[in-house]
């Protein structure tokens, strides 16, 4: 009986745990390959649980693709110094990014930004901030 009653606890403690599951960027994005991106901002999403940049880049052979870069979230982004006016609408801007694992894809995890104009750029990475 006593068995019973632990065993019954235990599951009953299991199962009101909050469980926290979340993706790794690694099986979204080779991690192990960077590539530059360069067009400009058309869209800037900062929201939890990531936040979405959308920049429009220009093949060589002139057809136009949105690329579809995931970031942070706002908050971690805020604490960076970033907020959705650090970057406008029509920016010219170089990102830095892990591509998607999926061939031909147009996403990337963001390492880092720069304007092209007058190179205000930040980064992924614990303790980037703009400069």
């Amino acid at each position: 009986m006593k068995t019973a009653f632990i065993l019954v606890a235990l599951i009953a403690v299991v199962l009101t745990v909050p469980a926290y599951a979340h993706h790794s960027f690694g099986g979204t994005y080779d991690v192990s390959k960077t590539i530059t991106v360069k067009g400009k901002m058309v869209q800037v999403t900062l929201r939890a649980p990531h936040s979405f940049l959308y920049v429009e880049v220009q093949d060589p052979d002139g057809t136009t693709k949105q690329w579809v870069i995931e970031g942070a979230t706002a908050a971690q982004f805020a604490r960076q110094g970033i907020d959705k006016d650090a970057f406008k609408i029509g920016d010219p801007v170089e990102v830095v990014v892990n591509p998607s694992r999926s061939p031909g894809s147009t996403h990337g995890r963001l390492i880092q930004i720069t304007r092209t104009t007058d190179g205000k750029s930040w980064g992924s990475k614990a303790g980037e901030s703009v400069n």
